[in-house]
């Protein structure tokens, strides 16, 4: 693959990651409105809830606030957001990858893809993950109930992992298919 390929992928890659880091960290992943009589939203981020009636934030879940009345849920939240701090942690070293694979020789940057590639599906497996588990909670928690909708923390992450995925099956196809890089022989 060629060095422009691998620039083309890091600056892709760069955008995903920040939209990963962005949906990490903004408490906007569910949002309950309630317009009448007195407008109120509640958003719901992996660590906190914010609720606009008093300006504030809280961390969420918590039993102390009887958030894990229902079984299961704390746990599988803390599991959502865990799972995105894992992808946090394996998009950095995505980013280490790919800057050395772009600094590297040309035969290595040719064997590179595999490894950049890999990392791109180990980065979205657990952006993956997380947003399934907070579907499935959206889907099934009588904590969310009429009024509540997916937010924009949540349409970041699913851009950002489908976008590693994307990448990854560019860059392994771009390998495979496209023409085979420069071969020559040293001068001794």
């Amino acid at each position: 693959m060629p060095l422009l390929g691998y620039v083309i992928i890091f600056f892709l890659f760069c955008c995903s990651y920040a939209l990963n880091i962005v949906a990490l960290f903004i408490p906007k992943w569910l949002t309950r409105i309630v317009p009448k009589p007195f407008y109120s939203e509640t958003n719901y981020g992996l660590f906190k809830l914010c609720q606009s009636v008093t300006g504030e934030c809280r961390p969420f879940p918590r039993s102390s606030f009887n958030d894990c009345q229902e079984e299961g849920f704390c746990q599988l939240w803390q599991a959502a957001g865990a799972g995105m701090m894992l992808s946090a942690v394996v998009g950095t070293l995505t980013i280490v990858a790919l800057l050395g694979t772009i600094c590297s020789e040309r035969r290595k940057r040719e064997r590179g893809w595999k490894l950049v590639a890999g990392m791109l599906v180990l980065h979205a497996i657990p952006s993956a993950a997380s947003m399934s588990i907070v579907a499935y909670l959206y889907n099934t928690s009588e904590i969310f109930y009429s009024g509540t909708r997916y937010d924009q923390s949540f349409i970041m992450d699913s851009v950002a992992w489908s976008v590693s995925l994307l990448l990854a099956l560019s860059m392994s196809l771009a390998s495979f298919i496209g023409p085979p890089g420069y071969h020559y022989e040293r001068l001794e």
